[in-house]
């Protein structure tokens, strides 16, 4: 009897074998890849965000940058460990990448590994940035010194506001201050905007396409943030920090280099900029 029931309990045996790899496939298949992958722009570096899925099983997660928009080769820059058993917990992660030269557009995703090794798919986003320099100045008012009214984004320079490079200069008007677009007497095609209030640096990201003040100038007025686009089709911003009443303004600055490109400092948004083909993936 016992040589009879021997086939039986083997051909169970491996059934239930059968069944147990057919679990691991069902319950462990590739983690699920990152969401809401965002990018800040800085000068001379990159910091990529992004939230970890809705997935227990991830160990860490991999950076990868192409410097082309269409089908090019991401490779792997980086890792970051992924907080334990983040469960239904959304953390944000950050990774800063800071081998990169301003004035150049770099593409970014980001992939999950779980702890068995495996690679989920890239992320969704199509995330790109172009860093670019930034600074804090200090402008007189030109009723005090015209040579150092005026600034110039593309030298990153303070200059005389009677000079044909002026990109913006301060004066001042019954005790008010305001910037002005380009050099005295001659605003050229440079044009400022007022983008009101803002309570941190990375508030204004992008430059506006209306809403240019049709007088050429705005009032400086503390903690605001103003825009604007040079004659030569470049976008810049500044910030006041400070304003010495009757002398003149500190602000911070950021330009843009590359015309056209409206991308200042914050996540970038859904520009038809790249058209980038993430299937191809180097892990070197």
């Amino acid at each position: 009897m016992l040589n009879k029931l021997f086939p039986l309990i083997a051909l169970i045996g491996l059934l239930l074998v059968a069944g147990c790899e057919d679990d691991e496939k069902v319950y462990d298949p590739a983690p699920e890849p990152p969401q809401g992958v965002l990018s800040i722009t800085g000068d001379g570096e990159v910091t990529i965000e992004w939230m970890g899925p809705y997935d227990r099983d991830i160990d860490e997660f991999i950076v990868y940058r192409n410097s082309e928009a269409i089908d090019a080769q991401y490779t792997e820059i980086g890792r970051v460990a992924a907080v334990a058993d983040a469960g239904v917990h959304l953390d944000i992660y950050t990774y800063v990448d800071d081998e990169v030269t301003n004035g150049i557009t770099y593409f970014y995703a980001v992939g999950s590994v779980d702890h068995a090794g495996q690679v989920s798919d890239l992320s969704a986003e199509d995330v790109f940035d172009t860093p670019r320099p930034e600074g804090i100045e200090f402008l007189e008012d030109i009723f005090t010194d015209t040579l150092d009214a005026g600034f110039n984004f593309e030298s990153q320079s303070v200059i005389s506001a009677l000079s044909s490079l002026c990109d913006i200069y301060v004066d001042s008007y019954e005790g008010i201050m305001y910037f002005n677009a380009g050099q005295i007497g001659d605003p050229r095609e440079t044009v400022i905007q007022d983008m009101g209030y803002t309570g941190h640096w990375d508030d204004i990201g992008w430059a506006p396409t209306i809403g240019w003040s049709e007088l050429g100038y705005v009032e400086v007025i503390r903690n605001h943030t103003y825009v604007i686009c040079t004659d030569d089709t470049t976008y810049a911003k500044v910030l006041v920090k400070a304003i010495d009443g009757g002398a003149g303004v500190t602000f911070q600055w950021a330009h843009q280099e590359v015309p056209g490109n409206p991308e200042l400092t914050a996540p970038n948004g859904n520009t038809d900029i790249s058209n980038n083909d993430k299937s191809d993936v180097s892990l070197q």
